[in-house]
């Protein structure tokens, strides 16, 4: 399949990418030129409403390549957005690896993606391969806690039809897949006790203080288990020194690849700080928000089957492996498209070292393509579309 991919296109379209500043919030300039690239290519293209919804610059891109056979259509999507410090990027070459200059990140976080995304789409096209409709989401925000996946249009993802997903984004040589991930539930706790005066009268008051240490003294944090982790990360509350602290706010987290470890978990927590409420007059409440739903490809053998035999056709090793954080391939697969995160050939990301390996990124590009060889022709009734299932 390495016939098809052509190197110095990619690579030339790799470096003019990472040199686009393109910081979270403020991808204005890398979607204008997602988005003639696309057009160039032969996509149908639409930018979502996300940008305003969460202060920044630019929307999601969502793209449609039309296919000229009756396959299954497939969704590949990657994140525009960098992290600091990512401004004046410059991209040096080593051989067949391409770094900074060590004063910024890179980018490959995850322009690689874009660009073995584009490739590939260039290939079809150049070559006149057959595939079924392609899709493609570039979006934004992806480092500030998955915020343009979050906000995408439901009007416009309306029109995205896709059997299977492609999320291109993590770290890695090709071939990498994160198979599971993790449901993320955010927690907010508000423990309420009574303020008095610390010196004169300190036996009318409620100690937020002591209410959270005798909750926490009991609890299990940190990993429970190879699946399960909690956390409280963040505190504050109380008026002054010399005050009985009358109130604390915590911020925490509770995260599982497994459904019912996450909800005992967070009930255990829960039964820790009201019983610890009690024992000292107080009072809690919890504010639990699901950020994301959690990934295990064991539920889409289909999914499975189809990235084994493209793995197959190009002799490419497979490494299924877990995933701790959470990406755009959650907040898909919560939209009803069966998702998996392929590694994307940059390592160090968020590192003023990273790089990315061109070899790896080759490989990516034409485990893609395979990808769009290998699925199975669909019944004449049409296409599934998996999100309404």
């Amino acid at each position: 399949m390495n016939r098809w991919i052509n190197e110095k296109r990619l690579i030339a379209s790799f470096c003019d990418l990472v040199a686009i500043d393109s910081l979270s919030y403020r991808e204005r300039d890398m979607a204008d030129e997602l988005l003639r690239r696309l057009k160039r290519l032969g996509f149908e293209v639409w930018e979502d409403d996300a940008g305003p919804k969460i202060g920044g610059s630019a929307g999601n891109i969502i793209a449609k390549l039309k296919g000229i056979v009756d396959k299954e259509a497939l969704l590949f999507t990657a994140h525009m957005d960098t992290v600091q410090p990512g401004t004046a990027k410059t991209s040096l070459l080593s051989g067949k690896r391409i770094h900074t200059d060590g004063t910024t990140v890179l980018g490959g976080d995850d322009a690689a993606g874009i660009a073995c995304i584009l490739e590939m789409a260039a290939s079809l096209r150049e070559h006149k391969l057959d595939h079924g409709d392609i899709y493609v989401i570039f979006t934004v925000a992806e480092e500030m806690g998955l915020q343009g996946a979050k906000n995408l249009n439901p009007a416009v993802m309306e029109k995205v039809k896709a059997n299977y997903g492609f999320v291109l984004d993590d770290a890695g040589k090709a071939g990498g897949v994160v198979a599971a991930a993790p449901a993320h539930v955010k927690r907010h706790i508000t423990i309420r006790g009574k303020s008095a005066h610390a010196g004169v009268e300190p036996e009318k008051g409620i100690d937020a203080v002591r209410i959270m240490a005798e909750a926490v003294y009991h609890m299990q944090l940190g990993r429970l288990d190879e699946e399960t982790t909690a956390n409280l990360g963040m505190i504050k509350g109380g008026e002054a020194g010399n005050t009985v602290c009358g109130q604390l706010e915590i911020l925490g987290e509770v995260r599982s690849r497994n459904p019912e470890k996450l909800t005992k978990q967070l009930k255990a927590m829960q039964r820790g700080f009201e019983e610890a409420a009690r024992n000292w007059g107080g009072a809690v409440e919890f504010e639990d928000e699901l950020l994301y739903g959690a990934i295990d490809l064991r539920r889409h053998p289909d999914l499975q089957k189809l990235l084994e035999k493209a793995a197959e056709k190009i002799g490419l090793p497979m490494d299924y492996h877990s995933s701790g954080g959470g990406s755009d391939a959650n907040i898909l697969n919560s939209l009803g498209f069966p998702c998996v995160t392929l590694s994307s050939a940059f390592y160090a990301m968020h590192t003023v070292q990273e790089y990315v390996d061109i070899e790896e990124m080759i490989r990516l590009t034409e485990f893609m393509l395979s990808i769009t060889q290998s699925v199975e022709a669909v019944e004449k009734a049409g296409v599934r579309n998996l999100t309404t299932e």
